[in-house]
């Protein structure tokens, strides 16, 4: 797999954001994959997207392309929104799905790195949502589950974090 197509995941995220009606913002779509959250985000803002699988980024439609580790080389206060469907899977350490124990070794640094405004952040019920809500409050954020989602085998949860 060179990378991560779209599934229910990327499907309840997408769903969450077209209710959220973002418009006119700065956004970064990080992680984008096959860009179909920048296809969804780019209709009424700008739009940045990175991946740090090339492959990801040379199979991509086009846009502003950046790739990048997470946030490194990320202007963040350039952002309005981070837009995040991170590698979650648990007990993996698979590039392209992988989050290694309890599926947060990216989550958890994404949220020791993340200073934008708003943040919409995909995480499975294994990732132990209510902690990544307690990392993301202590970070200056306010929290909301904005839908949770079953599906078989696993529980899917869109978390909006908010500073002032």
């Amino acid at each position: 797999m060179d990378w991560y197509d779209p599934g229910e995941d990327t499907y309840t995220l997408m769903d969450v954001i077209e209710k959220e009606e973002l418009e006119m913002r700065v956004v970064l779509d990080l992680g984008t994959s096959t860009g179909v959250l920048t296809d969804l985000l780019k209709r009424r803002n700008t739009v940045v997207s990175t991946d740090l699988n090339i492959k990801a980024l040379q199979n991509h439609s086009g846009g502003n392309l950046v790739r990048a580790d997470l946030l490194d080389s990320i202007n963040q206060q350039s952002l309005d929104v981070i837009v995040f469907n991170p590698p979650y899977v648990p007990d993996t350490d698979d590039p392209i799905i992988g989050g290694g124990y309890l599926g947060r070794r990216i989550i958890d640094r994404f949220v020791s790195l993340v200073s934008v405004r708003v943040v919409y952040l995909l995480v499975i019920e294994a990732n132990r949502p209510k902690e990544v809500i307690l990392l993301l409050n202590g970070r200056g954020y306010r929290t909301k589950i904005l839908n949770v989602r079953k599906i078989l085998g696993e529980t899917i949860y869109i978390i909006k974090g908010e500073k002032e």
